[in-house]
């Protein structure tokens, strides 16, 4: 919340440093990537639609200031910096990641979880314009091939429908959460706030209903669903199958 708070512009681009009251200096793709990638976080963590409208509103700043429409990848600095001579790009997965391998991994699961392939189809493009440089060094690079894995993989949508207050409903959440499953998103359809939020940022929902009033999971890949079940161990089944 202070970095929502204080390190903002009106217009809502982000502000790279906070000092004595002060806020100064324009931001690079490193510090949207991984704002955006704790959002994602948050979200999964606690199904807040706040945290994953956030996530969206500086995605959509961060491909208007630092995507190269040309080459593809995002550039470092962002468009409003005039004063350098050159604006690079980045992959080298170091002890931290890379600006544009957190951006494709970021992208990857937004776009799956809004059913948006724009959002996909520049993860992708990150891949081919570093491709080069990642067989011959995968090792330098490896966030980029997790996120490139997700996206070629097997990976799975979750849709948990239920009251988010309900018993049965916070069991199959805890139950997914508990369990290893690096290859899926899990959204929530709080069939007890049909006015929430997450409707309008991911429509589809409306159209995965709780079974009977019971928490019910959707297990789907590539947007494709497996039949709605009612029952934990049935879903962790799914996520299993190849």
């Amino acid at each position: 919340y202070f970095i929502w708070d204080h390190l903002r512009r009106q217009d809502g681009r982000l502000i790279k440093r906070y000092r004595a009251g002060e806020a100064s200096q324009p931001p690079h793709l490193d510090d949207y990537g991984f704002l955006i990638w704790g959002l994602i976080e948050l979200y999964q963590a606690d199904f807040n639609p706040e945290y994953l409208r956030r996530a969206l509103l500086l995605t959509d700043i961060m491909v208007e200031d630092f995507w190269d429409d040309q080459g593809g990848g995002f550039f470092i600095s962002g468009s409003e910096q005039k004063d350098l001579i050159v604006r690079g790009k980045e992959v080298y997965d170091g002890a931290l990641p890379s600006g544009n391998s957190t951006a494709a991994y970021n992208l990857i699961r937004l776009a799956r979880i809004t059913s948006n392939p724009d959002l996909e189809r520049k993860a992708q493009r990150i891949g081919e314009v570093f491709a080069d440089q990642v067989n011959r060094v995968p090792q330098s690079h490896t966030q980029l091939l997790t996120a490139l894995l997700f996206g070629s993989d097997p990976a799975f949508e979750v849709v948990i429908a239920g009251d988010q207050h309900a018993s049965a409903t916070k069991e199959m959440i805890k139950r997914i959460q508990r369990g290893y499953f690096p290859n899926a998103i899990v959204m929530l359809a709080p069939t007890n706030d049909p006015g929430s939020d997450i409707f309008k940022q991911v429509p589809i929902l409306k159209d995965q209903p709780a079974l009977e009033g019971k928490a019910t999971a959707y297990v789907c890949q590539d947007f494709t669903c497996s039949a709605p079940t009612t029952d934990i161990d049935q879903m962790l089944r799914l996520l299993k199958s190849p």
